[in-house]
């Protein structure tokens, strides 16, 4: 019978050749090498010390994910939700996957306003600003910290004139000619507006070829 001090281990599943996944009875799962199974005796419907569990949090997994986020960000920024992700997904506890944001945080490798202010200056001017936040909230940004980045961008670079710009360039690029018949310009439209930009942009920049 489990107690206050101990845990049933559900199971224990290999995951590869070198690895095991361990299932809790509280709902936890964490990885750990075979050879460290056998360390602490993990074994499937044993009662595990709640100390054993701290052991392995502490010991292990805590310097393993420190090492798995900073390999994480070696070639490339992530904000925190794909950190997160990729994190969960090496069968991190979340508790475990905290401690690592945490110390991400403290060094300043992850930022998440610093991401999306960087990743806004970088597609400005090849991206619309609907197709920008799109992107954005994929990677897990909050609509709060989207509006409030887009809003001091847009106070220094003004917005709607930047769109204006793109839509001008597609245009440009797309070859676009006033005497295009009706289902040409059509066509183009829609594109556009694929794109995120507004409709009425979009008809402002073709009447100035009118």
């Amino acid at each position: 019978m489990q107690n206050d001090l101990t845990v049933k281990i559900v199971e224990v599943v290999p995951l590869d050749k070198k690895r095991e996944k361990i299932i809790l009875e509280s709902g936890e799962i964490f990885a750990l090498y075979k050879g460290e199974v056998r360390r602490f005796q993990l074994e499937n419907g044993a009662q595990i010390p709640m100390e054993t569990i701290r052991q392995i949090y502490e010991e292990i997994l805590k310097k393993r994910v420190k090492e798995r986020s900073l390999y994480l960000l070696k070639s490339m920024d992530r904000t925190e939700w794909q950190i997160r992700r990729k994190l969960a997904q090496g069968y991190y506890p979340e508790q475990v996957i905290d401690y690592a944001i945490d110390f991400l945080k403290e060094y300043g490798y992850v930022d998440d306003r610093s991401y999306v202010q960087n990743y806004m200056n970088t597609y400005k001017n090849r991206k619309s600003q609907k197709e920008i936040r799109q992107k954005l909230r994929e990677k897990g940004i909050s609509a709060e910290l989207l509006e409030e980045v887009a809003e001091e961008m847009t106070e220094e670079t003004g917005e709607d004139e930047g769109e204006q710009v793109l839509i001008r360039q597609w245009l440009q690029k797309k070859g676009y000619r006033p005497d295009w018949d009706r289902k040409e310009q059509n066509r183009l439209i829609a594109f556009l507006m694929r794109k995120g930009f507004s409709l009425d942009d979009i008809y402002y920049c073709m009447r100035e070829n009118d």
